[in-house]
């Protein structure tokens, strides 16, 4: 995976924002998911470790990515 910071600097410049913007929803979006998700999604959550009680945007991402 590339440089997680060059990905994150590159979705910003594409929609006209900044970097910490990108993370901040990102972050929103997961906590969302994280906190109405389905049986099925489960699975997934399960499969997960994170430092603390929900995973940051870069622990997502580099988890979702290995666990496809």
């Amino acid at each position: 995976m590339k440089n997680f910071e060059e990905i994150i600097a590159k979705i910003a410049r594409e929609n006209g924002t900044t970097p910490e913007n990108v993370l901040r929803e990102m972050q929103l979006a997961i906590d969302h998911a994280y906190d109405h998700h389905d049986k099925e999604a489960q699975k997934l959550w399960d499969m997960m470790s994170f430092k603390s009680d929900r995973p940051t945007p870069e622990e997502f991402i580099f988890q979702v990515e290995y666990a496809a």
